[in-house]
């Protein structure tokens, strides 16, 4: 059987100094899925505008950018990346992908994720901010 593994997106809320993945990204959504992570995956990592593909342990500093800035050219190449460093700790064959995220990413990771022959499911498609809380809340109590 596949392995789950999850593929999380930051967040916009961000400590103002250097600190590791899991501590540096403050808001509530962004906490929710590393809980949720923690307990439904095998292994998870995150992907944010600025460095691409991150692993839980990754130290940042702070950044201003967001993938709304760039143009459909530069999110092609940041996916591509995204994906070709992912490919190199996760094997197509060996797991299902959970894809967490705006569409605004998932527009531009889900073709490179086929293309490069990775199943993949989108956990909580459609559902708005206060839905995906609400979802994350729900699934944790349980």
């Amino acid at each position: 059987m596949k392995q789950k593994v999850g593929l999380l997106a930051t967040g916009r809320k961000k400590l103002d100094h250097s600190e590791s993945v899991l501590k540096f990204y403050t808001s509530p959504l962004f906490q929710k899925s590393v809980q949720y992570a923690q307990k439904h995956y095998a292994r998870f990592y995150f992907y944010n505008a600025k460095d691409g593909l991150l692993l839980p342990d990754d130290t940042l500093e702070p950044y201003d950018l967001s993938i709304k800035t760039f143009s459909i050219m530069e999110k092609k190449v940041w996916a591509r990346k995204v994906i070709d460093t992912f490919q190199k700790y996760e094997s197509p064959e060996d797991i299902v992908v959970s894809l967490h995220g705006g569409k605004v990413y998932r527009d531009h990771l889900e073709p490179i994720l086929e293309q490069k022959g990775y199943r993949y499911e989108i956990p909580m498609k459609g559902l708005g901010i206060g839905q995906q809380l609400a979802w994350y809340d729900e699934k944790l109590n349980n």
